[in-house]
C-alpha cells in the first residue's frame, strides 16, 4: 500500500511538473511582455521619481 501512494505522488509530480513546463512553452511570449511591461513601469517610477517635477 505504501509503495502505491510513492507511484502516485512520483506519477502526480511528473504529471505537475510536465503541464508547468508546457504552460510556460505555450505562453512563453506573453510571460515576456508581462516582465518587459513590469521593467518598464519600474524604470518609469525611478526616472520621475528624482525630477520632483510633474508631467502632464
Amino acid at each position: 500500500m505504501k509503495s502505491n501512494k510513492l507511484v502516485f505522488s512520483a506519477i502526480a509530480a511528473f504529471v505537475f511538473i510536465a503541464a508547468a513546463v508546457t504552460a510556460i512553452y505555450i505562453f512563453r511570449n506573453e510571460i515576456a511582455d508581462f516582465f518587459v511591461d513590469i521593467k518598464a513601469r519600474i524604470d518609469e517610477k525611478i526616472l520621475n521619481r528624482g525630477g520632483g517635477e510633474y508631467v502632464e
